[in-house]
């Protein structure tokens, strides 16, 4: 990863934006085709309003582009290398927790620290745990 890139993840400002293009990633690997505010106000329980204003942000942001007829498309660089990140950290940490730490890889600290593990952790993780190619749902790793 560039030095530019890791500043992009660095300054990016905060964990509720990730968790939206999470959300974004995942529902793409799951093949929701148009993908709509209202998929992803449900996958993050949030409201409607709040996911619509959010996803205006981000596109102002330059992280994803947002139509309200057509969909969201996480086909921006920074939001998808943003996107791409978080779902490897969340996978390694689940790994991590449930095969090192043995604590439920559904616990919510899971979720929390996603989003403090830096690139040399989790190049550190995945030597750690023998360069898992998948998750414990099965779900590929992002290599980035």
């Amino acid at each position: 990863m560039a030095i530019s890139e890791k500043i992009v993840l660095e300054k990016h400002d905060t964990e509720n934006e990730q968790m939206y293009l999470k959300a974004i990633w995942l529902l793409e690997e799951d093949k929701v085709n148009p993908i709509h505010a209202s998929e992803v106000a449900k996958l993050l329980k949030i409201s409607l309003p709040s996911t619509v204003e959010m996803l205006k942000k981000l596109d102002s942001k330059g992280l994803l582009k947002y139509s309200g007829r057509e969909g969201i498309l996480l086909n921006k660089p920074k939001g998808r290398k943003i996107a791409e990140t978080v779902v490897r950290n969340l996978r390694l940490a689940e790994l991590l927790f449930r095969d090192v730490l043995k604590i439920d890889p559904n616990s919510d600290s899971v979720c929390r620290f996603e989003h403090v593990i830096t690139d040399e952790m989790a190049g550190a993780i995945r030597k750690l745990l023998g360069n898992p190619q998948k998750c414990p749902h099965g779900k590929a790793i992002p290599v980035l």
